[in-house]
């Protein structure tokens, strides 16, 4: 009788233990910290950490070392390693070596502008960027209103003949320019505009690039997202914006860390879900209050933190 008590004891407290053992492996669990689904969609465009001034293999490290796998990079920067002697094959060598993906180039090509020359010297730095784009494997790039964003004598009929100009440039690289509004001018800074105009230039490869504080700083209203089909973006530049700054008087340098100001940011990634949009949310910011306060390190560290809690 007493060993089959003792058994008994035991017994119970082996299941007992056991129960515990496997509540405490749910509690564990619960615990740690769940991935965010959308972090393999996370970017970083390079003007982030502009005001340091770092050659492009740096921006690559450093990108990498703070979470980063997506890269939206400047030509100038491209353009400045290469004159310093590194190759195309180099830079891509170092984008592989860190699992770093090219997913955009930005820069200022004047190809919307009437005059002719200023369009043509555009279209061949254009060809150029495009032949570097394909290169470091990527295929799409921005096409920002540069030249013709604040001027009122540019129609947008005009525009999309010289956007479709462009896309039908890039068909020998398969490389694309993405039609990117700025918020601050009177043209193409509307995103019904912007939806003309990549319309009218009836192309299948015609995309838009957005963003969270141009939307705003061009008076759209985000609930105009839901219109679009998702799969015409492939990147979206995601910040923030100050509260405390009437509209029209923020400037491109007040943009903050997403989740740090006033943007709808559930809105718009609730929206952008919605519609299908399966691109990278890449984080442009060009505050310079962030460089004099953080290290590059620092920055881009926060940042990734930032942006895994608001994607």
């Amino acid at each position: 009788m007493k060993n089959r008590r003792t058994f008994l004891k035991t017994s119970f407290a082996l299941a007992g233990l056991g129960s515990v053992g496997e509540f405490d492996i749910n509690l564990l669990a619960q615990d740690r910290e769940v991935r965010n689904p959308n972090e393999d969609r996370i970017a970083l465009n390079t003007a982030t950490i502009i005001h340091y001034g770092l050659p492009l293999f740096e921006q690559i490290r450093l990108a990498h070392e703070a979470g980063y796998q997506n890269i939206e990079i400047w030509f100038r920067d491209l353009d400045q390693a290469l004159e310093e002697g590194k190759t195309l094959s180099e830079i891509r060598k170092r984008l592989d070596d860190f699992g770093m993906r090219v997913v955009g180039g930005i820069n200022f090509f004047q190809w919307g502008v009437p005059e002719e020359d200023k369009r043509k010297k555009a279209l061949d730095a254009m060809k150029r960027g495009m032949e570097q784009m394909k290169a470091l494997g990527c295929s799409r790039f921005a096409a920002a209103p540069s030249g013709i964003f604040h001027r009122n004598d540019v129609s947008l009929s005009e525009i999309a003949c010289r956007y479709r100009e462009i896309l039908e440039l890039g068909e020998q690289f398969e490389v694309y320019p993405q039609l990117e509004i700025w918020g601050a001018g009177p043209t193409l800074s509307k995103l019904s505009d912007a939806v003309w105009v990549v319309t009218e230039a009836a192309h299948p490869e015609a995309s838009l690039l957005l963003d969270v504080y141009h939307l705003f700083r061009g008076g759209n209203d985000f609930i105009s997202l839901r219109q679009l089909n998702g799969k015409i973006m492939t990147n979206f530049h995601w910040n923030d914006w100050p509260g405390g700054i009437p509209r029209l008087e923020l400037k491109d340098g007040d943009r903050v860390f997403p989740g740090d100001g006033a943007a709808p940011l559930d809105l718009v990634r609730g929206t952008l879900r919605e519609i299908g949009f399966a691109g990278t949310f890449s984080l442009e910011i060009f505050n310079k209050g962030y460089c004099e306060k953080y290290s590059p390190n620092e920055l881009l560290k926060l940042s990734y933190e930032k942006m895994k809690k608001a994607v």
